[in-house]
């Protein structure tokens, strides 16, 4: 029986070489193929503004004010980014004078861009609606006409009122590139 072992398992021995000889020449090939989209970016806009009259008292620095009198002035917006906008612009103030509370007696301004009036009213009140489009690297002026009502009472004499314009540009809808 141990011969019969023996035998069976040299018989099986030599049929796994046999197979492992007869496969080993064999290769198992496959095909492939690579391809790439290298390089690709995104680039994000620039949304930037400025107006020419940036500082303290550049637009308005009137004293020994009498009911009456008009200062005319223009600011002119420039978009100095790279992506077109739309702005608006809002007035606040620190001091609260009658200059600024008295919306029929105290300070008046109408507003034009061009010939358009976009706001004409109290200076506390003053709002602009959205621009039209400002293409990138042009410029937008709007014109200011202040004027104290020559029914400015004595109530007003030596106030000083302040006031901050502050411009917000927003972007355009965004669109598929």
């Amino acid at each position: 029986m141990r011969k019969l072992n023996l035998f069976a398992g040299m018989a099986l021995a030599g049929l796994v070489l046999l197979g492992l000889t007869a496969t080993a020449d064999k290769t198992n090939a496959n095909f492939t193929a690579t391809s790439t989209n290298p390089s690709n970016t995104f680039g994000s806009a620039t949304l930037t503004m400025s107006n020419d009259k940036p500082n303290a008292n550049d637009l308005v620095n009137v004293t020994n004010l009498v009911p009456g009198d008009t200062a005319a002035r223009t600011v002119t917006i420039t978009n100095t980014g790279n992506a077109d906008f739309t702005y608006t612009a809002a007035i606040s103030a620190t001091a609260s004078t009658a200059l600024w509370t008295d919306t029929t007696n105290g300070l008046q301004v109408t507003v034009k861009r061009g010939a358009t009036t976009v706001y004409t009213g109290p200076l506390k009140n003053m709002a602009l609606a959205a621009s039209g489009t400002i293409a990138a690297g042009t410029t937008d002026t709007l014109s200011y006409s202040f004027a104290f009502p020559t029914s400015g009472t004595n109530a007003m004499q030596g106030l000083t009122q302040d006031f901050t314009i502050t411009y917000t540009a927003t972007q355009l809808a965004g669109s598929a590139k």
